[in-house]
């Protein structure tokens, strides 16, 4: 019955102060939404791959090569000569080999450029828990041209019917269906639509290329530690007395490569532990700052209630009895924000996967059950634990002789009230800047020219089919230019060595980066050279001589890889050298040019026609109609890959693609930047109508005495400023600190001026004032003598 009362008298408070409870239950329910939302992207951040039965048990092995004295480069790509090599250490119990390759699958005569196909050796299935809805894990990947679909390629592909035992075109290939598999979890590294079989690619096992992704499970009693001995030893045998060069060999968990792996290459980009601790602060910050939202407006309206608790305590209620009326009343407004909340977050849910490009769903499982839990037991409690304590400890005597403890928590009041827009000014200087980084990258000038490139497959080209390709495109007034290279411009990433170097130690090697192109490579890609000639037909012959010893290549190096020659641009040009078993010598000096992330220096590079291979067609077209020029472009790819699938895109998105973190990362912090703001100001709303309402006579008064609006405005506002300003001085050193240390995880990065600061400062203001103003206009205003009436 008493519980009874505590409801029904909580209701009625709160349906008598409506913008009280509309504020605390709006605010809280957007804070309440975030929290849910930043809640299920860090669980399926912090969980990926996790869900392996033997999780523990399962590594890949990454490597790091480099010269001694060097920084080591760290790739999860390794040779093909390891997988049988680690057959004989003991630790290891079951090996597979990865080899992710885009593929062109047919059922009939439509074929389809498949991106997530991937080759696994027999052991995947049963090493990962990717389940089998078809098929059997261990003889699925057993033998040549077989592979397993994931659920949504089996309906894709062949509807309702079982696709097993049925045949597929890959690649030009039948292959045979052998399973299929449940569709992988969002929170994996290894994402997949097609798993072919190892055996179908025909590789020769050899440690010279590294381009493979090796996995292993370690016996139960086996550890990380030494196997990672086991590994150095094994190398340090291999390599012998070579002291110049390191190569290691490193067991990664599985667990751990989302977010912990340095390597550069990777099944699918992985995550960044930074930018996750920064949405995890969001995600608290936004729901203390509703939290004191409703601590302040429940202590700043003690004055309202302040004669009902005074008769509440001459009629014989305790301070129990009114701690827990007003532990009611922050429940019920909890309660009603978390089912708002959670009713919000579903709705926005698709907009948030699409913000964050994730896939993740809402499910009541466990670990967001006692989240909610949570949530609702610490913020009724922190909102309503000290405005509960604070109001039923007011005097009866003093109350109801009218001595309304008004000024009371006062100084807490304004404590929070910095803490609020220290919190909304951290987030404007970090999105600030975040987003003159952004800009910088995207506007900062290459060395190349990336813009108007169209980006075709050029994997199913040989020599004389890519001549005449490139000579039909070349036609075509909307194209000023055609070449080819091995991977992206954008995002070189192929190690070599180079080494028997005239004038050079017959001992030296360098480590460089290099990519084969075809001859006009440099002209596509707008690169000066600045030492040395421009290709020929000539030296095009010179490198695709039929025996491989007869063939002298001609190489590129740019500045960077010169200086660390000791040489000058042109000493550089005309000296010998061999590359990877490559003899040649250099043909020119490139400018430095950025080939990979901003967050890396500019290695030595080496640019080098080869036509052994092109992974990518590069086709320079004329700005003013990009449209029609891929017409033209498209026109052309059918007359030469009748039944390939056209599949373009620009090489702006190759490099936008390198920084998809930030750019995620700056789009969730201007939204939740302005969501902080937004809850930050419905306190301020709040307060400052309290405030104009508590000094309504003192208005009128000094309305009477002469004083105009304007100044009546600034009288009210002048406190606030104060806050704002102090709420500058707390976040500006917070705020510089985190940026800095954000911006040196760039090799190139802006400058941190002041002018962020001031801003940043400048809108906190503004915005501060613009939420008083309109209360304070709206007391300003009102006529005095009704002002002094309702005293």
């Amino acid at each position: 019955m008493m519980w009874q009362n505590f409801f029904k008298t909580s209701v009625r408070s709160l349906f008598k102060r409506k913008l009280y409870t509309f504020i605390n239950i709006g605010g809280l329910a957007i804070g309440i939404a975030c929290f849910i939302l930043l809640f299920l992207f860090l669980q399926n951040e912090w969980t990926y791959d996790r869900f392996h039965t033997n999780g523990k048990q399962l590594f890949r092995i990454s490597s790091a090569y480099g010269e001694i004295d060097q920084p080591l480069t760290h790739t999860a790509l390794t040779p093909s000569a390891l997988a049988p090599a680690l057959k004989t250490v003991p630790e290891v119990q079951t090996i597979t080999r990865i080899y992710p390759k885009a593929s062109l699958v047919a059922n009939g005569e439509k074929a389809i450029n498949e991106s997530r196909f991937i080759y696994a050796e027999a052991p995947f299935f049963t090493m990962f828990s990717f389940p089998l809805l078809e098929g059997d894990p261990a003889t699925a990947l057993s033998g040549p041209n077989m592979v397993v679909l994931s659920a949504s390629m089996a309906e894709k592909y062949f509807g309702k019917s079982s696709p097993t035992g049925k045949m597929l075109k890959i690649d030009g290939k039948d292959f045979m269906v052998t399973g299929v598999a449940k569709n992988p979890p969002s929170n994996t590294h290894l994402k997949f639509d097609f798993v072919g079989s190892y055996s179908s690619m025909n590789i020769t096992d050899r440690w010279g290329s590294a381009n493979y992704y090796t996995y292993i499970q370690l016996a139960d009693k086996a550890t990380s530690n030494a196997l990672h001995d086991r590994l150095t030893s094994m190398i340090k045998g291999m390599m012998g007395s070579n002291t110049k060069y390191r190569f290691d060999l490193i067991p990664e968990p599985i667990a751990d490569i989302h977010l912990y792996s340095q390597s550069e290459n990777s099944t699918e980009r992985g995550g960044n532990l930074q930018y996750d601790y920064m949405l995890a602060i969001i995600a608290v910050l936004l729901l203390a700052v509703a939290c004191i939202n409703f601590m302040n407006l429940a202590t700043a309206r003690s004055a309202d209630r302040a004669r009902e608790i005074g008769v509440r305590k001459v009629m014989g209620a305790v301070k129990r009895e009114l701690f827990t009326q007003f532990i009611t009343e922050s429940a019920i407004i909890t309660f009603l924000a978390l089912v708002i909340g959670t009713v919000l977050s579903l709705v926005l849910l698709p907009w948030f996967n699409n913000l964050t490009q994730s896939t993740i769903r809402m499910h009541l499982e466990w670990p967001l059950i006692v989240a909610l839990i949570a949530v609702f037991v610490v913020t009724t409690f922190l909102a309503g634990a000290y405005p509960a304590f604070f109001l039923a400890n007011f005097k009866p005597v003093q109350v109801l002789k009218g001595k309304t403890p008004v000024g009371k928590g006062a100084a807490l009041r304004k404590t929070l009230v910095v803490f609020q827009f220290a919190a909304a000014v951290f987030f404007i200087i970090c999105t600030l800047v975040v987003g003159q980084q952004l800009y910088y990258i995207q506007h900062k000038k290459l060395g190349q020219d990336r813009s108007q490139v169209v980006v075709l497959n050029g994997s199913r080209f040989d020599n004389n089919s890519l001549a005449a390709f490139k000579a039909r495109l070349l036609q075509q007034s909307e194209i000023s230019q055609v070449s080819a290279s091995y991977d992206s411009p954008v995002n070189i990433g192929g190690g070599y060595g180079i080494g028997q170097i005239q004038g050079k130690p017959a001992d030296y090697s360098m480590d460089v980066t290099a990519i084969p192109v075809e001859k006009d490579y440099l002209q596509t890609m707008g690169i000066d050279i600045l030492a040395g000639e421009k290709l020929t037909d000539a030296d095009i012959q010179d490198v695709t001589r039929e025996k491989q010893e007869d063939r002298r290549y001609h190489f590129y190096l740019n500045e960077t890889a010169v200086k660390q020659l000791g040489w000058t641009p042109t000493e550089a040009v005309g000296r010998t050298m061999t590359m990877n078993g490559r003899i040649g010598s250099v043909k020119g000096v490139m400018k430095d040019f950025h080939f990979a992330s901003m967050k890396q220096k500019i290695q030595p590079l080496i640019v080098f026609p080869e036509y052994e291979w092109f992974g990518e067609i590069l086709v320079k077209v004329n700005g003013r109609d990009p449209q029609r020029a891929l017409a033209r472009i498209e026109d052309a790819w059918k007359s030469y890959q009748p039944g390939r699938p056209f599949d373009a895109h620009f090489l702006d998105d190759d490099f936008n693609a390198m920084y998809e973190s930030e750019f995620r990362a700056g789009r969730l912090l201007k939204v939740f930047s302005g969501l902080v703001i937004l809850v930050s100001c419905l306190g301020l709303v709040g307060l400052a109508a309290f405030t104009a309402e508590q000094r309504t006579r003192e208005l009128g008064i000094r309305k009477v005495l002469g004083a105009s609006s304007s100044n009546l405005v600034a009288l009210l506002s002048k406190d606030y400023i104060k806050l704002v300003t102090i709420s500058l001085i707390v976040a500006a050193p917070l705020g510089a600190y985190v940026m800095i240390k954000w911006l040196s995880g760039f090799a190139y990065h802006i400058n941190l001026g002041a002018g962020v600061f001031v801003v940043a400062g400048l809108l906190a203001m503004a915005i501060a004032l613009l939420t008083v103003s309109l209360q304070s206009v709206k007391a300003a205003l009102m006529n005095p003598v009704k002002s002094l009436k309702s005293e």
